[in-house]
C-alpha cells in the first residue's frame, strides 16, 4: 500500500468532507458548536477509519509488496471479508455518513448518497470480474457472505 493511496483516502474522506462541512448550513449545531447527535457522528468516522485499517491489514502480509492492479490476484475471504464482500466500501460510506452527521451538512448527505450510488455500480462490475476470475470459489464465497453487511 503506497503513500499515494493513504494520502488519497485522507483527502477524500478527511480533508474534502471537512472543507465542505465547515461551510453552509449545519443542522443540530448551536452557538457554533456541534450538538450531542452531531458529535456521535465522530464515532462513525472513527469506526469507518479503523475498519479501513483492518481491511488494508487483511490485504497485505508484513513486508509484502503488491503491484497496484485492477485485476485481483487472490480472493480475500478472511478478516473483514468474512462479514462483507465489500468492507472497504462499507467503511468509506460509514466515514462519509459520520462526517455528514457531525457537521449536520445536507451537502455531505448528498455526497454520501452519490458515493453509495457509485459504489453500487462499481460492485456489480467488480463481482463480474471476480466471478470470471475465481469461478466456483467466488460463487461459494458470494453465497456465504453478504454484499454489504
Amino acid at each position: 500500500m503506497g503513500i499515494f493511496s493513504v494520502a488519497a483516502w485522507a483527502i477524500l474522506f478527511g480533508l474534502v468532507p471537512g472543507v465542505i462541512g465547515r461551510r453552509g448550513r449545519k443542522v443540530g449545531w448551536h452557538t457554533g458548536r456541534p450538538g450531542l447527535a452531531n458529535r456521535l457522528g465522530l464515532l462513525s468516522v472513527g469506526l469507518g477509519a479503523a475498519g479501513l485499517v483492518w481491511c488494508l491489514a487483511s490485504h497485505y502480509e508484513p513486508g509484502e509488496t503488491v503491484p497496484v492492479s485492477l485485476v485481483p490476484e487472490k480472493l480475500l475471504a478472511s478478516g473483514p471479508y468474512r462479514f462483507s464482500r465489500n468492507p472497504m466500501y462499507v467503511c468509506e460510506e460509514t466515514i462519509m455518513l459520520g462526517w455528514a452527521a457531525f457537521f449536520g451538512s445536507p451537502v455531505l448527505v448528498g455526497m454520501s448518497t452519490l458515493l453509495a450510488t457509485f459504489m453500487r455500480y462499481a460492485v456489480v462490475r467488480e463481482e463480474r470480474t471476480l466471478e470470471s476470475r475465481f469461478g466456483d470459489d467466488w460463487r461459494e464465497y458470494a453465497r456465504r457472505v453478504p454484499r454489504w453487511l
